[in-house]
């Protein structure tokens, strides 16, 4: 128990400490252009840590909207995932270690890692348009597998795979795929791991998250070598999100998901995700798509994503599940 509350502690004073000393380097880029990045970067850790999605998740609507360039949030999701969702990994390891599915990471970063050599190095992106558009669309989709997964009400009696050949080969493939999305939009592993792990093979939600969690940041600290060496590593912005990240990866993510629950967090997220993918839709010139065409695509799609939040809020309401319930595996 002391080593769970004394370990952060020692964390947040060597980060404090050595951001301090390099503070005379990033002042006069951070105090211009760059002081809310603690803010959001604390948003970041906490979604990141607490919920099947990496903070790119947060920070790619958030800086594209504040003007910065999609190939750029793409290099800085994973650099500062690297860190922010380690110190998630380490958090949760303190708080509960049986949380960790460990037979399944292996194989898992292995296809990752082919998927992000794939994507970083063989096929890169440098189309901002396009980056936002693939962004949008993965959220999008990380909407659905939320409100099916919560809406079908699934039992999850598993806490482990079976690695036979069949499992290995679906992980490897799905890995392969999230990989290619690392490389591409700077996360993306996380939510389809996932989505696996509750949906194919019935593993406890609260193992999934800290699962992907765990994968998520051995995937951004790969994706970052291969960044380094082929492309570039906005370290700015890594600097100007570290108090943040430090902060809401230590402290407050397994706090609020204790007091509020993963859920409700979800829920709320997915309404920002679904505005923000109406928007990038509405106003994408990479597809050509007529003003017709547009709004009979837009106009059903939003009507549904209302019809389906309310009714989600109301099976909420009536299956309250207790706090502490979401985060202990069965």
């Amino acid at each position: 128990m002391r080593k769970r509350y004394k370990s952060p502690l020692i964390i947040l004073v060597v980060v404090t400490t050595l951001w301090l000393l390099f503070f005379p380097i990033f002042h006069k880029i951070f105090i211009s252009k760059l002081f809310y990045m603690p803010f959001v970067g604390a948003i970041a850790a906490i979604i990141a840590n607490i919920t099947p999605a990496a903070a790119g998740i947060v920070y790619f609507p958030i800086l594209t909207h504040l003007s910065v360039s999609p190939i750029t949030i793409s290099q800085f999701n994973l650099i500062i995932q690297a860190y922010g969702m380690g110190l998630g990994t380490f958090r949760w390891f303190l708080f509960n270690k049986k949380l960790f599915i460990l037979n399944v990471i292996p194989l898992s970063i292995a296809g990752g890692l082919l998927g992000e050599i794939v994507s970083i190095v063989l096929f890169p992106i440098n189309n901002p348009e396009l980056l936002t558009l693939i962004f949008n669309f993965i959220a999008f989709l990380f909407t659905q597998i939320i409100f099916f997964s919560l809406l079908k009400n699934f039992k999850y009696p598993n806490i482990s795979v079976n690695l036979n050949f069949f499992n290995c080969f679906v992980l490897f493939v799905f890995a392969f795929i999230g990989g290619l999305l690392c490389g591409w939009i700077g996360f993306g592993i996380d939510t389809i791991f996932y989505f696996i792990m509750t949906m194919i093979f019935r593993i406890n939600p609260a193992a999934s998250i800290v699962t992907s969690i765990a994968l998520m940041a051995a995937m951004s600290i790969s994706g970052t070598i291969l960044n380094s060496i082929f492309q570039d590593v906005p370290i700015d912005l890594w600097y100007s999100a570290i108090p943040g990240v430090t902060i809401g990866g230590l402290f407050l993510a397994a706090y609020i998901a204790v007091k509020i629950g993963s859920k409700n967090i979800l829920l709320l997220f997915t309404i920002f995700l679904s505005i923000d993918f109406f928007v990038a839709l509405w106003t994408q010139q990479t597809l050509p798509m007529s003003d017709f065409l547009r709004k009979m695509i837009i106009y059903p799609l939003a009507f549904y994503m209302v019809i389906i939040h309310i009714k989600i809020f109301r099976s909420q309401s009536k299956n309250m599940e207790t706090s502490t319930g979401e985060f202990n595996p069965k």
